[in-house]
């Protein structure tokens, strides 16, 4: 039956969800990542790799690995918490090392190091994107897991352009992603 049959069936809205970033502090720990700064976030998507074979003229196909696709989030770039010093110390703490830094191997006062998944994968914690109704119960959850920062871009400024707010877009890539239907969602389709 459509949904527009039947007064207990909704579809999702783009509107509805809230972005979890835990592991997005900043050095202090005097603010984290805030999730009303979320503007749009890319949901997980996944493809099926294909190999062919060649025979008598025709081509056969056959599943191969998946391979999940990367992640976008936009958030809106605040004074506080500051996005560009929360994202800027996710790359240190992935083990980024900056230029006027290096010196210090030499003298002994750092480590050598780079960027390395373990490091990486603490910098943000568990991400989630949990879907809401219209009540806001959960209608479903996806986890991001073992993601990382790939790329993250801090916004134009612009002096024609009063009316917009500053916007910061940040790339994940992650292992794979889970989903799980939320209480809300169980309940609609028992007829609850």
């Amino acid at each position: 039956m459509p949904f527009w049959n039947s007064a207990a069936s909704e579809p999702k809205r783009a509107h509805r969800f809230i972005l979890e970033i835990p592991g997005l502090v900043s050095l202090d720990n005097s603010f984290t990542y805030a999730k009303y700064l979320a503007k749009s976030v890319t949901k997980p998507a996944y493809t099926v790799t294909t190999a062919t074979h060649k025979f008598l003229g025709n081509t056969y196909y056959y599943p191969g690995s998946v391979e999940w696709n990367e992640c976008t989030i936009v958030i809106v770039n605040a004074i506080n918490p500051d996005s560009n010093e929360l994202l800027l110390r996710a790359l240190a703490g992935m083990g980024y090392l900056r230029p006027d830094f290096q010196e210090g191997i030499i003298t002994g006062d750092q480590l050598p190091g780079t960027v390395n998944k373990t490091n990486a994968l603490e910098q943000l914690g568990d991400i989630t994107i949990e879907e809401l109704d219209g009540e806001g119960g959960a209608v479903g959850t996806w986890g991001l897991v073992n993601s990382f920062i790939t790329n993250a871009t801090f916004g134009d400024l612009n002096y024609d352009n009063d009316t917009e707010l500053l916007n910061v877009t940040i790339q994940l890539r992650y292992d794979y992603a889970m989903y799980q239907p939320g209480t809300q969602a169980i309940a609609n389709a028992a007829g609850v």
